[in-house]
């Protein structure tokens, strides 16, 4: 009788471990943590150097407004930037900017030319005696007169699509590779001005580059009297639009 109890107790102790090791079933877990979407960002940030008869030196000296600027370092666009301004402008008289732009994506561009007028101030008598009898808004002869180049400055430099010199803007138009003219020169249009960059062969700023643009003016020496006190205001609008999965853009 004894025996068989030991033996009931051996297949019972048997029983037990049996059912413990029917429950070890493998496991692993694996996680992943903080999974994050982030919208990028396309902030356009625009730099000017601006030179007033004279070749352009890397000495910045034209005018600006009190409290304003015609020369700075790359920020983004308020009222007291000016790209130009002139008070006293004189037949003979020249100037060149350098206009540098910076995105963080790569980027379409335009820019837009607008909001323009082309005032007569005032009737001088030497204006009259050279044949202006038109006077007040509208009716000005400087904007017909002024003479505007504007090019792609990117003889030593990697911000435009194709372009692979490194460096600053050289500020130089011609005579270097890819500068084609933007705006000939020329009085620029009654109406404005647009230009888009993909006009030139699907091309677009590219991110973390530096893109330069170089904008000359000249008021010929043969321009008479017919411009006194007369005035020529406009806006310049650079735009951007995000380059990745937008093959067209639309502006």
């Amino acid at each position: 009788m004894k025996k068989i109890l030991l033996s009931l107790l051996t297949v019972g102790a048997v029983g037990a471990l049996a059912f413990g090791a029917s429950q070890a079933f493998f496991s692993d877990t694996e996680t992943s943590t903080g999974n994050t979407f982030t919208a990028g960002s396309l902030d356009l940030l625009v730099d000017n150097t601006c030179y007033y008869n004279k070749a352009a030196d890397g000495n910045p000296n034209c005018p600006a407004p009190q409290n304003g600027f015609t020369t700075w370092t790359q920020t983004n666009l308020g009222v007291e930037h000016k790209f130009f301004w002139f008070n006293d402008v004189k037949p003979g008289d020249y100037g060149e900017d350098t206009v540098s732009l910076h995105v963080e994506n790569d980027a379409w561009l335009r820019l837009v030319i607008d909001s323009l007028s082309n005032d007569d101030n005032g009737l001088t008598e030497p204006e009259t005696v050279a044949g202006d009898i038109t006077d007040g808004s509208g009716n000005g002869e400087l904007q017909q007169n002024l003479l505007f180049t504007m090019w792609l400055d990117q003889g030593v430099t990697q911000g435009f699509q194709g372009v692979t010199d490194l460096g600053e803007c050289d500020n130089l138009s011609g005579g270097e590779p890819f500068e084609p003219t933007i705006i000939s020169e020329g009085p620029i249009d009654t109406g404005g001005e647009i230009w888009e960059l993909d006009d030139y062969s699907g091309a677009y700023l590219l991110a973390n580059q530096t893109a330069c643009f170089g904008i000359a003016w000249r008021l010929p020496s043969t321009v008479g009297n017919e411009v006194q006190t007369d005035s020529f205001v406009g806006n310049m609008t650079f735009q951007v639009q995000q380059h990745r999965n937008n093959p067209i853009p639309t502006w």
